[in-house]
């Protein structure tokens, strides 16, 4: 809103008029008066929009994560790992007190992971550097075979 001081009297409106005070007319105009009347100002909508955005991206990422989540726990429970048996034995099935000689590296995988299911309890370090050694610096691929024969006493 703008004020203007009128410098000639203007018609008594009011019987509460200070007197020696000029008398002050609002004009119309302004940034108000661009807009219709009862729509909000764009910044209004500009944040409301990046609210509903950020909410979306938030609830995209935690469907993301419980999927994800929950395929790793069922995978996990039904799978375990998957390993293969040495060519001296037919198969790991025929024979469940066989060790297990080579391990099939699944998407994801890593060698902590990998040492902490042939290890379940205690401290890994030393088996992940073994397995480490075995790869020789090579990167961990799925579906390659890692020969676990030896590593684990």
């Amino acid at each position: 809103m703008a004020a203007v001081v009128v410098s000639h009297p203007a018609p008594d409106r009011s019987a509460a008029r200070v007197p020696g005070l000029p008398h002050l007319r609002v004009l119309p105009g302004g940034r108000a008066a661009a807009r219709r009347p009862g729509r909000l100002h764009p910044a209004v909508y500009r944040r409301r929009r990046l609210a509903v955005a950020a909410v979306a991206l938030i609830l995209v990422a935690v469907t993301f994560l419980a999927v994800t989540g929950a395929r790793t726990l069922l995978g996990s429970a039904s799978a375990g790992p998957v390993a293969a048996a040495s060519s001296s034995t037919p198969s790991v099935a025929a024979s469940a007190a066989a060790p297990v000689h080579s391990y099939v590296v699944q998407p994801g995988d890593t060698l902590w992971a990998i040492a902490r299911r042939l290890q379940p309890s205690g401290d890994v370090r030393p088996l992940v550097d073994r397995l480490a050694d075995r790869l020789g610096g090579a990167a961990l691929e799925a579906g390659q075979r890692l020969p676990v024969d030896g590593l684990t006493d």
